[in-house]
């Protein structure tokens, strides 16, 4: 059996400075990074590429990681970057359009042992569930062009499991009736988004379509809403939508949800053997 230690976090730009929260910076990120110590890094909101210092850069290679990345094509986050980063030799990368002006990243890595391991990484629309179904589906088609490799996908799905209680809670008729009448701009839009967010058909549909099953045995909560423009929201996490699927290769050994470290989104680090 060979081990293989995962992270999904979005970092909300914190690896260049001033591209969204204004929580953290890019030494907190790396410090992060080297305590997480993790052979995959999934980061859905990494910073503007284009804007990444030398030195940053110079350091995640210090810390022996290969760089993967694509640039998001929509209006409302330019130049904002999705980056794997991967200690394990990539071998391959490709990029599938989901629409929306985001994609899948999928690389193939070699472990010590020569084997092949796929791993996905997805960041999902946040504004609707049939934005999200929509990606979802070609998400699933996919992985199952290639059934029985060793498959890992991870990433920031902007979605709920339609069981979960927060999920529930936020669904129900009463949260919506008050979400309406929030005067707060950005944060009648966050309750309008979390509302979509807990309709659970996106996580259903990965689960039913494919083989892959959640790695997380707890079913941890992943995000707060203490986002850029709304430092002063408490950081008590409230739903899980960050998500690590794997196939059947895959089992868990151990699964941790970090603390608040600048960003919305808390890292999340698993470590696993196949």
């Amino acid at each position: 059996m060979s081990r293989l230690s995962v992270v999904t976090w979005n970092a909300e730009g914190m690896f260049v400075e001033g591209t969204k929260t204004r929580r953290g910076t890019p030494h907190t990120a790396l410090n992060v990074l080297r305590e997480l110590d993790a052979d995959i890094v999934v980061i859905p909101e990494f910073g503007r590429i284009d804007d990444l210092r030398d030195e940053i850069q110079a350091t995640i290679g210090a810390l022996g990681y290969e760089l993967a990345s694509y640039r998001y094509q929509e209006e409302r986050a330019p130049g904002l970057g999705f980056v794997m980063l991967s200690r394990l030799p990539i071998k391959s990368q490709r990029q599938h359009d989901t629409g929306e002006g985001r994609y899948v990243l999928d690389v193939a890595c070699s472990d010590n042992e020569g084997k092949l391991v796929r791993v996905m990484g997805v960041h999902l629309d946040d504004r609707s569930e049939s934005s999200r179904l929509q990606q979802i589906r070609i998400v699933a088609d996919i992985v199952n062009e290639e059934p029985n490799e060793p498959t890992l996908l991870l990433g920031d799905f902007n979605a709920m499991a339609a069981r979960s209680s927060f999920a529930r809670i936020a669904r129900s008729r009463l949260a919506r009736h008050m979400a309406a009448r929030v005067r707060h701009t950005l944060m009648r839009s966050m309750a309008t988004r979390v509302q979509e967010m807990a309709l659970g058909d996106t996580i259903e549909y990965i689960q039913a379509n494919t083989q892959l099953h959640d790695l997380d045995p707890g079913r941890q909560h992943t995000v707060s809403g203490k986002q850029s423009g709304l430092e002063w929201f408490p950081s008590l996490r409230l739903a899980k939508i960050d998500w690590i699927f794997g196939s059947r290769h895959f089992q868990t050994i151990h699964y941790r949800v970090m603390r608040d470290i600048g960003s919305d989104h808390r890292p999340i680090r698993a470590e696993l053997e196949y």
